[in-house]
């Protein structure tokens, strides 16, 4: 081989193994900072760590406040080792109507207290999760739905221990949304499970994060999404690939209302059409006019109520 060519192509070797390290540190960043809570903690800069700002503590809503004081607190082990918690209201009356309602991205159960307390003052048995690596919920990275839907089937094997007839309704948000669409897809899914909610969910984790990279950072999606993806397996053991609510709803027979605010720019609103039209489930749609993510029941909370109690009692409850 003559030595120009050798030359180029050492250059090119040392070219392409430093695009590689590049892509792999930005891979790695990526993954701590949407997947990794304790990592992103690290990175706050906390100004005058002695002193404490009143200003930053939260008074709990009075539906929080119910929540809190009227709940019994439940522990599973997930199926990977992590002690796993939720706040469990029990209905007034005995009811075989159950409620398991799963909050979103880097929010945790109390997020959902309202929710809950509608249910509740239905006549409704509810359980909150703390979905892992949030709220009092252990685990270290976050799933973006995958790990976290066998965690919600855990919490349905829970809820039919104790009630063998138990009717059970799955209602998610953001992530949670997308968590309760990964468990309609699963094939044995558990008869108990009679209806599911999504409420501004994402048609996969690719196209979530793809977009994010797009819109949010203006970074070229090929090859760091592929690049992070590889990161996410080989921390916290799964594919983004993997994580496709698409597909799952395609597979469901679960009924299924979709749910999305009109404004929504964080989970495009395209998504929702996207998810619906997948679906071969018996499903139903729900746009709220000018509502931004994950927060159409505040926007337009008397459609949104009404249209979710007309769905679950059409479809068995």
């Amino acid at each position: 081989m003559r030595k120009p060519v050798r030359i180029v192509m050492y250059v090119v070797c040392v070219v392409a193994v430093i695009l590689i390290v590049v892509l792999f540190v930005g891979a790695n960043f990526m993954f701590k900072f949407a997947l990794d809570p304790k990592a992103e903690e690290e990175l706050l800069v906390v100004e005058n760590p002695g002193e404490s700002d009143e200003s930053l503590i939260i008074e709990p809503t009075p539906e929080e406040k119910w929540l809190f004081e009227s709940c019994e607190h439940e522990n599973i082990t997930s199926h990977d080792g992590f002690n796993l918690h939720a706040y469990f209201v029990p209905a007034e009356k005995p009811s075989d109507k159950y409620a398991v309602l799963v909050h979103g991205y880097k929010s945790a159960a109390g997020a959902l207290a309202s929710y809950a307390k509608h249910y509740y003052d239905k006549g409704w048995n509810v359980l909150v999760p703390d979905q892992r690596a949030h709220g009092f919920s252990e685990g270290r990275y976050i799933g973006m739905g995958w790990h976290e839907h066998y965690d919600v089937l855990a919490w349905t094997e829970l809820l039919v221990s104790k009630n063998k007839d138990a009717r059970i309704l799955l209602h998610g948000v953001s992530m949670g949304a997308a968590t309760v669409m990964l468990v309609s897809g699963e094939e044995d899914l558990p008869v108990n499970i009679r209806a599911v909610i999504e409420d501004c969910g994402y048609s996969s984790i690719n196209a979530q994060f793809a977009d994010q990279l797009k819109k949010s950072f203006g970074l070229p999606v090929f090859p760091l999404l592929q690049f992070a993806s590889l990161v996410t397996k080989l921390r916290a053991g799964y594919f983004f690939g993997e994580g496709n609510c698409v597909e799952a709803v395609s597979n469901s027979v679960t009924p299924t209302l979709f749910i999305h605010g009109s404004r929504d720019t964080f989970v495009p609103f395209k998504m929702l059409d996207e998810l619906y039209n997948a679906s071969s489930s018996k499903k139903q749609k729900l746009v709220v006019q000018g509502a931004e993510h994950a927060n159409a029941m505040a926007v337009n909370p008397e459609l949104y109520w009404t249209t979710v109690d007309k769905f679950v009692v059409e479809n068995g409850f």
